[in-house]
């Protein structure tokens, strides 16, 4: 197995709600040495408390979280970052900083028994706005312990 740090210096999650993004960046933290974990949760309850959920507020957010994952890059931390969406020019900006960007994939007869943000509210990715997919590695989580094996196999 190849070290992670060796090849990146933060991993950034993304997928649907439901898809796997927090398990998998607590899965990571175990054996990733000076892991950081930058929830996108956890940065709009917190941080972006002023956002909505619109296209144009979930970029704001996403930058933000840039922002606070290159505050924990010069700290000499790992971050791992998760979040519903990702854009191009995030993108680029993680290659820049060697961040490797991963898409989680979930059926979404799982999705829905795990989520009911797909029942109830809009302005949801995956049902009113498109989950933007780029070339970037992509991992099936099946629900089952197979995905947390994968993760440690790519990234332990």
């Amino acid at each position: 197995m190849v070290d992670v740090k060796e090849r990146s210096k933060g991993i950034w999650f993304y997928g649907l709600s439901g898809s796997g993004k927090s398990f998998a960046s607590s899965v990571c933290k175990e054996f990733i040495p000076n892991a950081f974990v930058v929830d996108g949760d956890d940065v709009r309850k917190y941080v972006s408390t002023d956002l909505s959920y619109s296209e144009i507020d979930r970029k704001v957010q996403t930058n933000r979280i840039l922002g606070i994952s290159k505050i924990v890059i010069q700290n000499k931390m790992f971050p791992i970052i998760s979040t519903v969406t990702m854009q191009s020019d995030l993108l680029v900006e993680c290659n820049k900083l060697q961040i490797e960007v991963v898409l989680l994939n979930r059926p979404m007869d799982q999705i829905y028994q795990v989520r009911e943000i797909y029942k109830n509210r809009s302005n949801v990715v995956g049902k009113d706005i498109v989950l933007e997919k780029f070339d970037t590695r992509t991992l099936a989580n099946d629900g089952t312990d197979k995905f947390e094996k994968r993760l440690r196999e790519l990234f332990g």
